[in-house]
């Protein structure tokens, strides 16, 4: 993995583009874009966010083109993270947290 480019939106969120491609070879370039926002709630399970810790929140989208968009939104205000709920592949209760 291979990290493209790192930021932070305006609440201190840090985001990054990530490549897994090289790793594997089903994943689109740069398709992948992680961050680490602090969990609006406690889930249940010992590696589930809590309430007001840092957690992975990762998105998904077919390209890099797609995913330096959504990046760029998110770093500048105009796009939050839950504005992408279809790009996120994990447990959907973990929308909650954010």
């Amino acid at each position: 993995m291979e990290v493209l480019e790192k930021g932070m939106m305006l609440d201190g969120t840090l985001i990054q583009i990530e490549e897994w491609s090289t790793d594997y070879s089903f994943m689109p370039y740069g398709s992948t874009l992680a961050s680490y926002p602090k969990s609006k709630q406690t889930l249940d399970g010992s590696f589930s966010p809590n309430r007001n810790e840092r957690f992975r929140f990762e998105l998904t989208f077919k390209s890099y083109e797609d995913t330096k968009k959504a990046f760029d939104k998110l770093i500048n205000g105009e796009k939050q993270l839950n504005d992408y709920e279809n790009n996120f592949k994990g447990k959907k209760e973990y929308l909650e947290c954010i």
